[in-house]
């Protein structure tokens, strides 16, 4: 069986689906058989959320169908009329629907062996090369030209959920800009990041293998298709997870979970820093992120949650990103010597050799957001025109901080910028192996 996290950060686009051109009454049939179908094989919250995403691009009643006493005739009726055999088209695209939905090798199959109970032994010949290609991708689908981005979506979703899910962790005391850094790392305001609204519990953040324009919750109930006010409104004291497609610079198809956890020192809650340091303690994750304030270094506080990480965390864990170096002055600070101080206190601290990642997780933020083409507010406009200026300058460039990263003479305004604000050497670490 399909694992949950699989289903729950599928992707599925119905913007091109060619049933919504049909008729009102064979749209209806249509989604008839696949509720029936989908049902069957597969009833809970995934899938029932799923088709209720069919039946509005369907424009369905709102209310649910009514189960068709008379499937039989029905799916018969729908893929296998001699009056209109041009209708041979419906019986593909719902089999390549009911795989997006339950994304499960053996229930597709069990499906199919329905399905196919229908049709004549031709037509489960050719039925047949439908089958191959979503269980193989090296199948031919030129004859499935009717079908065909179907299929490909499919076996998108279908190799996402073969690879291993890799997991990080982001920990910092409050105002280090964890929560603008995990945002620039998904390329959209996902992390809530006014104090008010902090993290009260870990938050599960997965990838989707493609932009289906849609952002899936999952707290106190579940949708796919989350407003930007339920972000930022649903309760933070339970678990939360939320699905949608991380814009990185490089476009990559690994599985991703970012957990974020609550600041440390929150002095609206105490409770924050016990959540935190059992993630820390239990969940499992390839790496630790820790956000350090360049502006807030050596604080007591700092220095304590520091030292229970590394007590608790094993070492070759840790990633640690220095954060809000934008503030900076050129006449009266260095990076560099910030840089070394860190990794001095850190060592002092047990961290030998320690990984750190300077950054602008603000400006990384708004690169992703005018890369992606999101809708800026005019001050967030103005702020990418100050940064810009501020990071041409040699002072402020951070790739050289990074190995095997720097700026070349052909590089786009987006590329040269995210790596000189830290960004583009800060994904190449997570996602790329560059150490």
């Amino acid at each position: 069986m399909t694992e949950e996290t699989v289903l729950f950060a599928s992707a599925v686009d119905l913007s091109r689906h060619p049933m919504k051109y049909e008729k009102s009454k064979r749209r209806e049939q249509y989604y008839l058989i696949l509720e029936y179908f989908v049902k069957k094989q597969l009833d809970n919250k995934f899938t029932a959320a799923r088709l209720q995403q069919y039946r509005a691009k369907l424009q369905i009643k709102d209310q649910p169908a009514k189960a068709d006493t008379k499937i039989t005739a029905n799916i018969q009726s729908m893929i296998n009329s001699r009056v209109q055999p041009w209708r041979k088209k419906y019986r593909y695209w719902l089999m390549c629907d009911i795989a997006l939905i339950v994304m499960d090798g053996q229930l597709i199959d069990r499906a199919a062996e329905e399905l196919t109970s229908y049709m004549t032994k031709r037509q489960q010949q050719k039925f047949a090369v439908l089958l191959r290609a979503l269980k193989d991708d090296s199948a031919d689908v030129s004859a499935l030209a009717f079908a065909e981005k179907m299929v490909e979506q499919y076996r998108k979703n279908r190799r996402f959920g073969e690879q291993i899910l890799h997991r990080y962790i982001v920990t910092a005391n409050m105002s280090a800009g964890k929560s603008t850094l995990i945002n620039a790392l998904i390329g959209k305001p996902l992390a809530r990041t006014s104090q008010e609204v902090c993290t009260g519990n870990a938050c599960y953040l997965y990838n989707k293998v493609f932009e289906d324009g849609r952002i899936h919750l999952e707290n106190d109930t579940f949708t796919i298709n989350a407003a930007h006010k339920e972000l930022s409104n649903f309760s933070w004291d339970r678990k939360t997870s939320i699905a949608a497609y991380f814009h990185t610079l490089e476009h990559t198809e690994k599985r991703l979970c970012i957990i974020d956890t609550p600041g440390v020192n929150s002095a609206v809650n105490r409770n924050h820093g016990k959540i935190s340091r059992e993630a820390l303690s239990t969940e499992a994750y390839e790496k630790a992120i820790y956000v350090l304030n360049a502006n807030k270094l050596g604080t007591e506080e700092e220095i304590a949650h520091l030292r229970w990480v590394s007590e608790n965390v094993p070492k070759e864990k840790m990633i640690f990103v220095l954060n809000k170096l934008d503030d900076f002055k050129a006449a009266d600070d260095n990076i560099q010597d910030s840089i070394e101080g860190v990794k001095n206190d850190l060592a002092e601290l047990g961290f030998e050799r320690p990984l750190i990642c300077p950054i602008s997780a603000y400006f990384a933020l708004l690169i992703k957001m005018k890369a992606g083409g999101a809708q800026m507010t005019e001050d967030e406009q103005d702020e990418y025109a100050l940064y810009l200026k501020k990071f041409m300058k040699p002072a402020y460039d951070l790739s050289k901080y990074y190995e095997n990263i720097q700026t070349e003479a052909g590089d786009s305004e987006i590329l040269s910028m995210s790596k000189k604000c830290g960004l583009y050497g800060l994904e190449k670490i997570l996602y790329g192996g560059t150490t």
